[in-house]
């Protein structure tokens, strides 16, 4: 697994990744809705179906996955701040379909190189529902994003 992932403090998970391409172009696959749809793919057999974020001060996301059988899977949040392109601290909840208690989320974006190293720090309401997402495949399933990312800053580099 190229993400590293570690845990930090009482309730927090910080994830880190290097990516080849310049904070911009890594900011705008995070932020722009037309991006996110070709790289944040939900479980397997539950293509997204809507997606929505506005990367500002006040603004809202509101993402979602249907399978089959017509089940959702959803996110939604609310952003608290915005630095283009280098920090975007949010608040979310994934819908299952009860919505989970409200995560904290900053996202970093720092120079390295020719790339940009991309922090996530993930903040829980208490360290067992940390450990929950864990348990269920958080780490693995950011991996798969990630690698998907990859993809698509190169194809669109």
């Amino acid at each position: 697994m190229l993400t590293q992932v570690t845990r930090e403090g009482a309730a927090s998970l910080v994830l880190t990744r290097r990516l080849d391409a310049a904070p911009g172009r890594v900011w705008s696959a995070l932020t722009r809705a037309d991006l996110l749809t070709r790289w944040m793919l939900g479980p397997p057999g539950w293509p997204m179906v809507r997606c929505q974020l506005a990367a500002r001060a006040g603004g809202l996301m509101q993402i979602e996955w249907s399978d089959r059988m017509g089940r959702t899977l959803a996110l939604t949040g609310e952003v608290i701040e915005a630095e283009p392109p280098w920090r975007m601290l949010h608040i979310e909840r994934l819908h299952l379909p009860d919505p989970s208690p409200e995560n904290v989320v900053e996202t970093l974006l720092a120079p390295d190189g020719a790339g940009t190293r991309l922090m996530l720090h993930m903040t829980f309401p208490d360290p067992a529902a940390r450990d929950e997402m864990l348990a269920g495949g958080l780490a693995e399933g950011m991996e798969e994003s990630f690698v998907r990312l990859e993809t698509l800053l190169t194809e669109d580099g």
